[in-house]
């Protein structure tokens, strides 16, 4: 029996790779025959799982058990694995299983253990906006995917307009694709056919912590403009400055470990402590002190139910002062 598992925190990318398996086991004309989807809260769904993994698909086309957040891929109860080992070698061809979650299947767990010996696994991460390298190959694997050819330089480009929105890469590829019409796409086309949405409240933390007054106010204005709500903005420009503040006190105590560092700052990969350094390199700790104390009370402005767009320039004047 195939069996995929999806895993990732990109639901929009997950859920395109859904239907694109969709499409492909399951026959239109039956598809609501074959296909059954059981939550993760279904009292009864084992049993039912077992019984539909094991009846031959209705007419033409396959069969598709999908079981999404599956307690498969964790703590499985133990008459479930029992039977899953019992079932799956002979459980016909046409029948596939697809098992999704947000997070890393726990390859030490049983069932997991169990499924990874026949699984193909397709992982959707959630690109930070600094991973340029990381979404330039994402942009490159997607087009390459949809069928365009893009010049080296091209990708780049795209990927600082439209940042680590996914549904908005796919958009502009599929435009691309109908505008190219099988031609090479270069930086140029992009430029001309994608707008730059990739602002966002990261580039805003940046211009405040380099005291770029205009550059902030203008930044405030696109992303009032796009709707990011202003609590949203305050919670992400929060965040970025205790990160360097906490880098920044590491380094002032003369901290070698960057594992320590990166605990301490709640960050997933070390290597980001590289850039970090340079990004405080010329701020102090208490500037940056000073700018969570601001920021602390740009939250309560807004909580009282002043203006966004007043509270966030006022409060970012403030800092930037």
């Amino acid at each position: 029996m195939p069996i995929h598992i999806y895993w990732g925190e990109d639901e929009f990318l997950m859920s395109r790779a859904i239907k694109q398996l969709r499409s492909h086991v399951l026959d239109k004309q039956w598809a609501s025959f074959n296909y059954s989807e059981y939550p993760p809260d279904s009292k009864d769904s084992i049993l039912q799982v077992i019984a539909d993994i094991m009846t031959p698909p209705l007419g033409t086309g396959s069969r598709l058990v999908y079981l999404p957040s599956s307690t498969l891929l964790g703590v499985c109860p133990k008459e479930m694995l029992q039977q899953l080992e019992h079932i799956l070698a002979i459980v016909p061809v046409t029948n596939f299983l697809l098992i999704t979650s947000i997070n890393k299947p726990d390859s030490r767990n049983k069932s997991v253990k169990l499924l990874l010996q026949s699984a193909q696994v397709k992982e959707f991460p959630s690109l930070p906006q600094w991973q340029t390298d990381a979404l330039v190959k994402q942009a490159r694997n997607l087009a390459k995917e949809m069928g365009i050819e893009f010049a080296s330089d091209a990708y780049r480009v795209l990927v600082e307009a439209v940042g680590n929105n996914t549904r908005l890469l796919v958009t502009q590829l599929e435009k691309l694709k109908i505008y190219a019409n099988g031609a090479i796409i270069n930086a140029d086309v992009v430029r001309e056919l994608v707008a730059n949405n990739a602002t966002n409240s990261l580039q805003l933390a940046s211009a405040i912590r380099t005291g770029n007054v205009s550059l902030g106010l203008k930044l405030v204005e696109d992303l009032i403009t796009r709707n990011e709500p202003a609590l949203k903005i305050v919670a992400t420009l929060t965040t970025a400055f205790k990160t360097w503040l906490v880098v920044k006190l590491c380094l002032a105590a003369n901290w070698q470990d960057d594992s320590a560092i990166a605990f301490l700052a709640e960050i997933k990969n070390p290597k980001r402590l590289y850039f970090l350094r340079q990004e405080v390199a010329n701020i102090s700790a208490s500037d940056l002190q000073k700018a969570l104390s601001v920021l602390l009370e740009l939250e309560l402005m807004l909580k009282n139910g002043w203006d966004e767009k007043m509270a966030l320039q006022t409060q970012i004047v403030k800092i930037c002062a």
